[in-house]
Order: C-alpha cells, then structure tokens, then sequence
C-alpha cells in the first residue's frame, strides 16, 4: 500500500515547471523485494514498481533511508531532493525521528532486569547490555559493527547470503546501539514477539544485536535464525521452475523478423539457463535469489515519526509539525497478541 502526505515547511516550494508541490510517499514494503535494481532485480525492483503504478516518470522516486531487501514496513520515499536531504539529516542528527520494528525472536524474550542476557564470550569485552525506561523494561545493547565481506568470513554460508557484506561485532566497528522490548511469547513455537529502536542506523543492526543476545530472528539465517528445510526445497524448486519458464518464453521470443538466426544462436550459448536448464539456473542464482532463504525475516518497520520543526530540542515532536507514518501488522506478529491499534506499541526512544 502507497500513501502520499505534503510536507510540513515545503508547501510554497513546487518541484518542476508543471507546478508539482513535494511529496512524501510511505510505501508499506513487502519482503523480498529490493528497493533498488540489484543482481537479478534489474526491473521489479521496489521503486520502479511504484513509479509505475502511480503514474510518475521514471527514477523521480527518492529514498529517505535504507531498508533491507529482506524486511518489511515503512519506505519513505519524495519526489524532491531537497525534502529527501531534509529527511536524511534529520535521521542521521538523531532525536527528530522515531523508528520502531517488530521482530519475531527464537526462544523466550526476557520481559525485565529480573533475567540476565548473556553475551558471547568472543564479544563480552566489545558489546555490553544495560536495562533502561520508566519500567526498567526496555533492553538496549551497545556493540560496534563492521562490515565483512563474504570471502573474508567463514560464519555465513554464501548461498544463503542475501547481501555480499556480512555485518560481524568488531572492536575496530562504528557504535551501533538498539533497544528492545518483549511484547508476548508463543510457548507451543518458543517464540517471542519484540518491538525494536536502531537507535543509531548501522546496517543489519537489529539483526546482529540480536544474534549476539541469543534471540535471532525467525528466517534469517544469515544471523543465526532459522527456517524449515522443506520450505526451502518447495520454494527453490518453484523458483527454478519460473525462470526456465521465462527462458522459454523467451527462446519463442527470439523467432522473430528483426533477429537473425546469428543473434539468436549467441543469445542461446550465452545464457546459463536455456544450455544447461535447472542446473544452469542453479549455478546462475544463489539461494536466496531464488527466495530459498534470507529473502524474507520475520522484522517488520512498524512506524516511524519525524518532526520538521527547526527547535533543537530532542523532544520537539508536536502535531503542527510532525509527521507520522505507520503500517499494516504483519500476519505473523498478529498471530501473538489481539492487536487494536499500532499506538499500543510504544515507542522505545
């Protein structure tokens, strides 16, 4: 789903020579799709999708921040660069926006100070815990995270891997804190339900944190969570099914009056999938390009809150100037709690 909003200290301002005014679009993005063309996504990518479907010229989307290809939620996007550098500065200045994800965990979260969270011994001297809020019932963990890339590491299977640069906690890696609160446990699955704050914006941030806590999240196996082999199997296999059958489609494609029989017989040998079939297309995609796993975790970006106003102020988040952007409960998450309203999840910052 797509909404579009004006934006607050914008209005006088119009975009091109048609008179367009700012836009903030809030895209409730599905996982598995990229925001951006990568690999294989070179045109379902998400912003081409949306620029389609709403009648706008191609590449006048602009992203205000990152979100992976993996997880669901809030995508704010404009179609102004200078709203989206607004946007961009007030995220990275930190106290003018508010974020908060859903995360469905392994195991039982703990709900306050009263239990202890244990850190990997290989980390007990990088990262550290502390409980705070009113309650004593927000968790926040501080550990530096750097990037490594795949043929640097040998913790991650690489055809699993959704993303080339894998995220490890490292002494010599940029400050990253988060927060997190426990909202319900399913003790037939031992799963718990945890809103989560990335307090600062580092890459795979609440993915690692929790990792290292020892509540992965469910489906990402690029950081310690899990998922049914057989799911895997049965989706690999329909995924190698549809790409063989785009590239016969696109054999019969080929036959045609402007293409010589040269052109085509090139077309044909260079391509993995039409000289080798299913294993061809095996050996041109990993797994998780064939959404045979990390193409989709269990996180969700529930809401975020930004407020324009030009007070320094770190609370300065009032209704003439703030803009609030919240989005539909996962179907996984509402499975745990018989959920009203989003405002029930708090905010963690």
């Amino acid at each position: 789903s797509i909404t579009k909003h004006s934006v607050p200290g914008f209005e006088d301002i119009t975009n091109d020579a048609e008179g367009n005014s700012p836009k903030i679009f809030c895209i409730d993005k599905p996982p598995t799709v990229p925001v951006h063309p990568a690999g294989p996504f070179y045109a379902n990518s998400l912003l081409m999708m949306v620029e389609a479907q709403e009648g706008l010229p191609p590449k006048s989307l602009i992203p205000c921040h990152r979100i992976d290809r993996a997880t669901s939620g809030v995508l704010i996007c404009t179609n102004m660069p200078s709203v989206a550098s607004a946007v961009q500065r007030k995220i990275s200045g930190g106290g003018k926006v508010k974020k908060l994800y859903l995360a469905r965990v392994k195991g039982k979260f703990p709900a306050s100070l009263i239990r202890d969270v244990v850190l990997p011994e290989q980390v007990i001297n990088i990262a550290s815990t502390r409980w705070c809020g009113d309650d004593n019932d927000i968790l926040e963990v501080n550990a530096p995270l750097a990037v490594k890339m795949e043929n640097e590491t040998n913790s991650i299977n690489s055809a699993m891997s959704a993303s080339p640069m894998h995220r490890i906690v490292s002494s010599d890696g940029k400050p990253s804190v988060s927060r997190f609160r426990f909202i319900a446990y399913d003790e037939q699955t031992n799963q718990s339900l945890v809103s989560c704050c990335p307090i600062t914006g580092r890459g795979h941030q609440l993915r690692v944190h929790l990792q290292i806590i020892g509540f992965p999240i469910q489906n990402d196996v690029e950081y310690g969570g899990t998922i049914h082999r057989d799911s895997i199997k049965s989706q690999m296999e329909l995924s190698v099914k549809s790409m063989l059958e785009v590239s016969a489609s696109t054999l019969r494609c080929l036959h045609d009056d402007s293409i010589t029989e040269e052109e085509i017989r090139m077309s044909v040998e260079n391509c993995k999938c039409c000289v080798h079939g299913k294993e061809g297309v095996k050996a041109s995609f990993n797994s998780s390009q064939l959404l045979g796993g990390s193409h989709a975790i269990d996180l969700h970006a529930l809401k975020y809150c930004i407020s324009f106003g030009n007070d320094s102020k770190a609370d300065d988040l009032n209704e003439n100037n703030t803009m609030k952007f919240t989005t539909s409960i996962p179907s996984w998450a509402a499975r745990f709690v018989d959920i009203a309203s989003v405002e029930r999840f708090h905010w963690l910052a």
